[in-house]
């Protein structure tokens, strides 16, 4: 492709995340133009267009990747229909940026794999807090043997309360299918070189303990054992009135490196009530900085053809089987070994 080309990117998907995954193409990069959405809610991805200045709108996948001149796609639809859209977009020869879980199963998840090196075409998976600097410079820390080898290791993820949703709505397991994935990837990349060998997982609806008998769950905390020794813990909560909550810790034989924070800012207020921060009250302004650093490196694959940075289909399996073992955990209540 041209140096001085845009690379031309189709958005699946308007609802929240795709939306604002839509602005980042169309506001914060360079090199790159949004030029269709597609989205089978009626009038979804026109009235997303409309605010974006994206002209072209469709309501199915097939018609966006026939659009002339389209380069990419971005993969923002429910969980559920990711393998099967994936899959035609490599068809058709498209380069793919998939948000996460990229699949359900472990077979859908080879299915995607395969299809997009088949095609030979760039996939990347939406785990955004290998984006965040924070965390990126915590990664750096341990590549560099700055704390020793790693020997516990923590991640969390705590989303803004309070808890507003119906329960009846979320699809079962999603605190390990969608909430903790990022986790798990988190977790998994923390410790590079290592695999873990063993899942223990405990899960309750603590914040909507009415829903617990049609099989809801808000509130999780797993346990990993590595190859290498090390252990690894990883938790969810659905509501934590404070704020959005994210962080991770790794503490070696050397050292620690912590990462992530719930205030928004150092700046901290006294006055007449005490002492007092803000705090982040929603992923997209927590992580501007990763979703728009992951899709510009996106861009960049694009443009070569090939993915040089970023979370692979084959990461994306590697945090799903987790996920999946947790699954089996809860249910059989007991550890899980993992091949």
């Amino acid at each position: 492709m041209p140096a001085n080309k845009p690379v031309n990117l189709g958005l699946i998907g308007a609802g929240r995340i795709g939306s604002f995954h839509g602005e980042t193409v169309s506001r914060r990069l360079v090199n790159a133009n949004l030029v269709a959405i597609a989205d089978p809610a009626p009038g979804a991805a026109a009235r997303l267009g409309e605010t974006l200045d994206v002209e072209t709108a469709y309501t199915g996948v097939a018609e966006l990747l026939s659009h002339p001149g389209l380069d990419a796609v971005i993969i923002a639809t429910p969980a559920r229909f990711h393998t099967k859209i994936l899959v035609q977009a490599a068809e058709a020869g498209k380069a793919i940026f998939c948000e996460k879980p990229m699949a359900l199963t472990l077979e859908d998840a080879d299915r995607a794999i395969a299809a997009a090196r088949a095609a030979n075409v760039p996939l990347q998976v939406g785990f955004n807090r290998r984006w965040d600097q924070a965390f990126a410079e915590g990664r750096a820390a341990i590549d560099e043997g700055k704390i020793g080898a790693p020997q516990l290791i923590r991640s969390l993820t705590r989303d803004p309360g309070p808890f507003g949703a119906d329960p009846d709505r979320i699809p079962l397991w999603t605190i390990f299918y969608e909430t903790l994935i990022h986790d798990f990837d988190t977790l998994l990349w923390l410790n590079p070189g290592a695999k873990p060998v063993e899942v223990h997982a405990m899960a309750d609806a603590l914040i909507r303990p009415d829903a617990r008998e049609k099989g809801f769950l808000d509130t999780a905390v797993v346990t990993i054992r590595f190859d290498n020794g090390s252990i690894a813990v990883a938790e969810a909560n659905f509501s934590a009135l404070y704020g959005y909550d994210i962080r991770g810790e790794v503490f070696g034989s050397g050292g620690m490196v912590t990462m992530g924070d719930v205030r928004r800012s150092s700046m901290t207020l006294f006055d007449g009530n005490g002492v007092s921060n803000d705090t982040w009250r929603r992923d997209t302004e927590h992580f501007v900085h990763g979703y728009t650093a992951q899709l510009a490196s996106f861009v960049r694959s694009v443009r070569n053809r090939e993915l040089t940075k970023g979370p692979t289909g084959t990461d994306a399996r590697n945090a799903l089987a987790i996920a999946l073992a947790c699954i089996a955990s809860v249910s059989k209540k007991q550890a899980i070994p993992l091949n």
